[in-house]
């Protein structure tokens, strides 16, 4: 047994295999981000009701989104395991170093056929969009605005289940540097398609916030296709044998479907309940509502910042599980901590010396700046905290401890971020900082609870294939 000091001692090593891993995943977060600003933004030169609009479209089609995603991490939790298995063998004798591949390699099949199928199923949930929407809110034009666009995106859902299902393996195998072309390349086309459809250039017509949502769904067939290209072409995942679909098991696809349920679940309640607190928010006032939406976009800039190192190292920790190596994937634990607070400091002082510029970029309208730049310093302490238990989250969800996180945020924000708003904006009348504060407390409770199962190591000793091979 390792002495404690022994176990977390870290080394150049282990933060330069995280960044190395990381940095091409949070390009391409980052990208998404700020295609997500210059969604915000462009729709919101258009007027406060088209920001309110993209505020709730967004967020419900979050929802469809977050039912698909989960087959990234779903894919990559069991993948990573099997990589990590595979260079092992490459360690010993080699003998069964082919077979161990091939085997790697099936997960991404059995991953294809299960998100496909459920992302035809957030397809459906689309077509009740207006009718959920009339239950939260009593504008009829905000709801106009928002199920045109829910209307357009759902195409995208099985296509969008093929594209996370590509992802998660490709991240698995550590070839992280193609999922950063796909995805800075699928966010940059989106801007321009956007940009084109929704103000009318290049010949095209004006279409508002549905030319935004036109524009997400051509990027995405893009960037899937790009995807498929590089496995079907590429030397690197040959030796893989992907895509041939002849090994298809129902037992990997039910462990596929067990790794990654845990966060469908989580997403799609998480972001219900942002939709309902949104339209509480919407109750305060429509100005409220654009900030929140404002300060909901700094909060996942946040997460963004760090989830990209973060699911770096939960690739790393899902290789070295693999090769039996807990201590060395507690040592990549802490290390992809400590990058994560590094960045998250930096995006803290950025908060803190520019929160009027940062509202400016989407809404010039004086009362938003004033309100938005308040806001933004008010959650700051919040965001902070938020920062230090989100890379706990990423390594559990991408190794197949998923329903922690499921049952601890579920406990959190129906608490504080429902239950507290509603007891303080409804009955005690108190406001919006009432409203935000409660927010507040949710993550922090979130965030205590996350470090409480990093604590446990519990995370170490998940099973996630019923059957070994």
């Amino acid at each position: 047994m390792e002495s404690g000091e022994r176990i977390f001692m870290l080394t150049q090593k282990h933060f330069i295999n995280v960044i190395t891993l990381g940095a091409p995943l949070l390009a391409g977060m980052v990208s998404e981000f700020f295609m997500y600003i210059a969604d915000s933004a462009m729709v919101g030169r258009l007027g406060t009701e088209q920001l309110a609009a993209i505020a709730i479209a967004t967020l419900f089609a979050e929802i469809m989104w977050v039912i698909v995603w989960p087959f990234a991490p779903g894919t990559q939790s069991l993948a990573a395991r099997r990589y990590g298995q595979q260079e092992a063998a490459v360690s010993a004798d080699g003998s069964n170093y082919q077979a161990l591949r091939q085997k790697t390699g099936e997960i991404l099949d059995n991953s294809m056929v299960v998100s496909f199928s459920i992302g035809i199923v957030a397809m459906f949930i689309a077509a009740f969009a207006e009718e959920i929407l009339k239950l939260l809110l009593d504008d009829s034009e905000l709801i106009r605005l928002a199920v045109s666009y829910i209307g357009i995106i759902k195409w995208a859902m099985p296509l969008a289940g093929i594209f996370y299902s590509m992802y998660g393996f490709l991240a698995a195998v550590n070839l992280t540097r193609v999922i950063m072309v796909a995805t800075v390349g699928l966010n940059v086309l989106n801007i321009f398609f956007n940009y084109a459809l929704i103000f009318g250039k290049f010949g095209l017509p004006a279409m508002g916030i549905e030319g935004a949502a036109i524009g997400t769904v051509l990027a995405q067939v893009l960037g899937a296709s790009y995807l498929a290209a590089f496995i079907f072409l590429s030397r690197k995942t040959e030796v893989y044998r992907c895509c041939r679909f002849q090994s298809l098991r129902w037992n990997s696809i039910k462990d596929i479907f067990l790794a990654s349920w845990p966060m469908i679940v989580q997403l799609g309640l998480v972001l219900s309940i942002f939709l309902l607190y949104e339209s509480i928010i919407a109750g305060i006032g429509t100005v409220y509502l654009a900030v929140t939406h404002i300060i909901f976009t700094m909060f996942t800039l946040s997460r963004t910042l760090v989830g990209g190192f973060a699911e770096g190292g939960s690739i790393l920790i899902g290789n070295t599980l693999g090769r039996n190596q807990q201590k060395e994937a507690i040592r990549y634990a802490y290390a992809t901590e400590y990058i994560a607070i590094f960045f998250g400091v930096a995006l803290i002082i950025l908060i803190w010396m520019f929160p009027e510029a940062i509202v400016k970029v989407f809404n010039q309208e004086p009362e938003t700046v004033t309100l938005g730049a308040e806001g933004l310093k008010f959650f700051i302490v919040f965001f902070f905290l938020n920062i230090i238990g989100f890379p706990f989250e990423i390594i559990f969800t991408h190794n197949g401890w998923g329903k922690y996180p499921l049952v601890t945020e579920l406990i959190s924000i129906v608490t504080f971020a429902l239950g507290l708003t509603l007891l303080l904006t409804r009955y005690f009348e108190m406001g919006i900082y009432a409203a935000w504060f409660s927010f507040g407390l949710y993550l922090v409770c979130y965030s205590v609870l996350l470090a409480g199962g990093f604590i446990s190591k519990r995370w170490l000793n998940v099973k996630i294939e019923s059957n070994a091979f």
